[in-house]
């Protein structure tokens, strides 16, 4: 199956990842040209989500990367070797043992590797490095494909590891020493830099959800995701998010008795992330402050911390919806905004005091 990503598309191929290994995986294998710990991060916890700690921590993982240019991160190096039954494999040590961090040929391929059964695995083979930016607002394009006979993919994968040295201590000392003294150069350094943060907009700048729904301008029922700021969730456990009125709409409820005082359940979506999944999860119209509401899954129910988040909720083919959160400043918020901005999908979401904004992606 092709996928394309852009900056008003983000994300496709992080999302392309936790659905080839929604079903599980029993070994992970990744050679990229370049890897960020913020790339790195999307590939391990899309991962880790699927299959649960303990197996994450029992499988195998194996790194194929390069020191070319001085692009991949020492940390993002130092995090994978720190994994349980990891490997991490390098190509350049040889330039780098000459004081050089310029390849005399390139090492760049771009292979991810689920194996799914001892017989078969499931890959994506495209553009994309293993950056945040590689699998959030770069243009990439990418070919995902399950049932790969394992025999081709250890064949591919092992061409990849072609003329590549174990990564050690000394090894990687002496590249971040080297890359301190010579940065990456600054035409294609921007491949490791974070995700440029939005320019600030007013509240009283975007237009509010409600009146843009209200006057037929949006349908969120055509969004194929719709995030919220988290900012300060309510409740004794922070976890009830407000949405705005209408919001119902992307989840596929009808509603409209808005002039009712009180509590009413709208609905009930199933949320998932990974292996998790939520199916009591109450959408609520709340008429004491004229706003939608859900509580979502807290801490003990396996849900996620939500303070100064944003918080996406992602259709699935199954009528489910994957529930993404994640720091409001993170390479991943920064896209799903920018592509908001960029799409003219940016709402305020209540009253100008509050400066909570949502958006949506098509």
């Amino acid at each position: 199956m092709p996928i394309v990503q852009n900056a008003v598309e983000p994300a496709r191929l992080r999302n392309a990842l936790v659905d080839m290994v929604a079903a599980g995986a029993i070994d992970i294998r990744a050679a990229s040209a370049y890897v960020t710990l913020g790339g790195a991060n999307i590939l391990l916890s899309a991962v880790a989500n699927a299959v649960g700690p303990a197996a994450f921590t029992a499988m195998p993982k194996t790194l194929v990367t390069s020191f070319d240019f001085g692009l991949t991160e020492p940390q993002a190096l130092q995090h994978w070797r720190g994994l349980a039954n990891a490997t991490v494999l390098v190509s350049g040590a040889q330039r780098l043992a000459q004081g050089s961090l310029m390849p005399l040929r390139a090492f760049h391929p771009k292979l991810y590797v689920f194996g799914t059964d001892p017989q078969t695995c499931s890959t994506l083979v495209g553009s994309a490095n293993l950056t945040s930016r590689g699998f959030s607002v770069n243009t990439e394009a990418a070919w995902a494909q399950q049932g790969v006979p394992r025999a081709d993919a250890d064949e591919a994968f092992d061409k990849a590891r072609f003329e590549t040295t174990a990564l050690t201590d000394d090894l990687l000392e002496a590249y971040a020493a080297l890359r301190q003294a010579q940065p990456p150069p600054p035409e294609i350094e921007q491949e490791a830099q974070p995700v440029a943060a939005p320019a600030p907009v007013a509240g009283a700048a975007l237009p509010l959800f409600r009146v843009a729904i209200e006057s037929g301008a949006i349908n969120p029922a055509d969004y194929a995701a719709m995030w919220v700021h988290g900012e300060a969730l309510q409740g004794g456990s922070s976890n009830q998010l407000e949405l705005p009125r209408g919001g119902h709409r992307f989840f596929g409820f009808v509603f409209d008795q808005y002039d009712y005082p009180h509590n009413l359940i709208i609905g009930e979506p199933v949320l998932r992330s990974g292996a998790r999944v939520w199916n009591d999860r109450r959408l609520t119209w709340h008429g004491n402050n004229k706003m939608e509401r859900m509580n979502l899954p807290t801490a003990a129910q396996g849900g996620f911390n939500y303070a100064d988040s944003a918080v996406m909720f992602r259709r699935l083919t199954n009528g489910s919806f994957e529930l993404i959160v994640t720091p409001w400043e993170s390479d991943l918020a920064r896209s799903w905004r920018q592509a908001s901005a960029q799409r003219q999908t940016l709402f305020r979401l209540g009253t100008v005091a509050t400066n909570r904004v949502v958006g949506g992606l098509l």
